[in-house]
């Protein structure tokens, strides 16, 4: 899509022209999906954080502005992420945490990721609680800062040092028990 056809689609969803903001649905729902995916544990829930958050951004469409750095796609993709972590904070009525300790910190072994599909990759995070998922995700593919996390979230630093660390260390033993390999946690 031409940046000059993606603006007068998004020109026509300020005037809420029902043609403009189907178009913009579908012409982003996949993307919008793939992020919510990372974030709830399936497909269902998944699609009602899409629906919502494109709820949202016809609702604050106005407050879009195309000379925002990465454009509309970045502007999307954080509401859909902030709409999956309200929906988490929701649901997550006292969420498994515990502060972080520097021995919590471990590397991954290299080369081990790139061996999975997409599908083990998810099922490998959907096998985690929705809090250490969140933090994950925020931390690993969307490159919040603890500090970020931690307001996003509610939650101190501390707990989502230990969450991501606790996340570390879930994927390490589930990885194991996928490809049938030792490690020592």
């Amino acid at each position: 899509m031409s940046y000059s056809d993606l603006d007068e689609i998004l020109e026509g969803c300020r005037r809420s022209n029902r043609s403009s903001q189907y178009q913009l649905f579908s012409r982003f729902y996949n993307y919008a999906m793939s992020v919510a995916y990372r974030y709830v544990s399936n497909t269902e829930a998944a699609e009602e954080v899409t629906n919502d958050a494109f709820f949202k951004v016809f609702t604050k469409i106005h407050l879009f502005e195309p000379r925002d750095e990465g454009g509309f796609r970045a502007w999307l993709r954080r509401i859909v992420i902030n709409t999956a972590i309200d929906r988490l904070r929701s649901s997550i009525n006292a969420p498994a945490t515990q502060e972080w300790r520097a021995d919590m910190d471990s590397p991954m072994e290299s080369g081990i990721v790139e061996q999975l599909t997409e599908e083990q990759i998810f099922s490998l995070l959907d096998q985690l609680s929705p809090a250490y998922r969140a933090v994950f995700n925020l931390f690993v593919v969307d490159g919040f800062s603890h500090e970020e996390i931690a307001d996003t979230l509610g939650i101190s630093i501390g707990t989502s040092k230990s969450n991501l660390a606790r996340a570390r260390s879930r994927l390490k033993t589930l990885l194991a028990d996928e490809l049938d390999l030792s490690y020592n946690v």
